[in-house]
């Protein structure tokens, strides 16, 4: 029974460790900064949005602002290769090689608001999701004793507020309050069930963190921007359940101290003439922050629970990100830019359910404003991934092979100046 609930926890190890990665790391957070691969993070200030990125930027918003956004995000990934259940010396394996294949999806809603208090300060308030995504492997797959439905989803709320401390220089602080759930499930395979047992994990819980940045011009045309998010560290609980061949099992009190990692942006714009702007932002995540993660309480065949501490070996990771924007006319503004994305997986303990590494995001938008009320904005962005090799290996399953992934994301979004 010892040797049963320790494979059983790898097994859990296996499958959760690869929730937290890049991929599920959203930049997405509005669609005015799609169009130049969000290489204006820290400097954009046209929009409410800048409450999120950089709340600094608030002080430049001189009427009451209302801003609407959505962005979706579709994709697919598929894994070639081989897996071994269970990895060691056992009576009656199963080995499968082949091909397993998932749709990868996100919808990513977003509101902002703004009103100046007076010259010197203007209050916003954010509602966004900068973490999310989800995959699905079918029941059947070669990979399903590491992963088959893996969903994670982030809302972030909060206050925001900007000061003006002079004509060059400005500050803002905000308020996080982050919903996390997500889902992680997987089949159990011999020697812990056969035939087949599926394991299903939901959970969900709040955590709490803060945003801040520095908005500088030094010059008329050259704008510095800096910000910074907190770690958010939501305490989750939920349901953990086991449909086992000899019955389902269940407990309703899971808990996970689950984590977001801190991150910081640098960014600087540069307007070479009145119609064409130069920019670029480097992002910086903390991804090393999780060392461990602690399930408290997880079922297993026959009813029975126990602790499982998982084992983290990311690393921090930079991102990259340049773009230029034209003002065709007075109403027409067009955009483009290219992210270099890297990952903060390694090829030791890359699985399926985190099918996405380094890549390069290739972004065209374009803002449109109809009157002083109304502006426009739509934004495109395609993800073109590296082959990323998965060599995994826990107590009950292994997997060798490789991951390949692509995604596209559109969004469009309305700003409403209430004057």
């Amino acid at each position: 029974m010892k040797f049963t609930k320790l494979a059983l926890a790898l097994a859990f190890m296996g499958i959760t460790t690869q929730t937290y990665a890049s991929d599920f790391s959203l930049p997405f957070v509005n669609v005015a900064g799609l169009g130049t691969a969000y290489a204006d993070w820290a400097t954009a200030s046209s929009d409410a949005s800048t409450a999120y990125t950089n709340p600094a930027g608030l002080v430049k918003l001189t009427h009451t602002q209302f801003v609407a956004a959505a962005l979706d995000l579709q994709g697919s990934t598929r894994f070639t290769g081989s897996s071994t259940t269970p990895p060691y010396p056992y009576p009656f394996p199963v080995i499968q090689s082949g091909g397993a294949s998932s749709r990868i999806s996100a919808f990513i809603p977003s509101i902002y608001f703004s009103v100046p208090i007076n010259n010197r300060f203007t209050f916003g308030f954010h509602q966004t999701a900068p973490f999310g995504l989800g995959s699905n492997y079918n029941k059947d797959a070669v990979v399903r004793y590491i992963a088959t439905r893996s969903r994670v989803a982030v809302v972030d709320l909060g206050p925001d507020l900007g000061l003006k401390i002079n004509e060059n220089l400005s500050i803002g602080l905000g308020f996080d309050a982050a919903r996390l759930a997500y889902n992680l499930d997987s089949m159990l395979g011999p020697p812990n069930s056969t035939p087949d047992s599926d394991s299903q994990d939901h959970l969900s819980g709040w955590g709490f963190g803060w945003h801040g940045g520095v908005l500088y011009q030094p010059f008329k045309a050259t704008r510095l921007g800096a910000s910074f998010n907190s770690q958010l560290r939501p305490r989750t609980t939920g349901d953990s359940i086991i449909f086992s061949p000899i019955g389902t099992f269940r407990t309703t009190n899971q808990k996970t101290n689950a984590g977001l990692p801190a991150h910081a942006q640098l960014s600087i714009e540069q307007n070479l003439t009145p119609l064409v702007t130069l920019m670029g932002t480097v992002f910086y995540t903390n991804w090393e922050t999780f060392n461990q993660l602690t399930r408290k309480r997880v079922i297993l065949p026959g009813g029975s629970t126990m602790s499982v501490t998982i084992p983290f070996n990311y690393h921090n990771t930079f991102d990259y990100s340049v773009g230029m924007s034209f003002k065709a006319n007075s109403k027409l503004t067009v955009r483009t830019g290219v992210q270099l994305m890297n990952t903060p997986s390694n090829n030791r303990d890359r699985g399926v359910a985190d099918p996405i590494g380094r890549g390069t995001v290739l972004a065209v938008g374009a803002h449109y404003q109809q009157n002083e009320k109304l502006g426009y904005d739509v934004g495109l962005g395609h993800s073109f991934f590296q082959e990323e090799p998965v060599n995994l290996v826990n107590s009950v399953s292994s997997a060798t092979g490789h991951n390949m992934a692509q995604t596209s994301v559109f969004g469009a979004q309305v700003t409403w100046n209430i004057v």
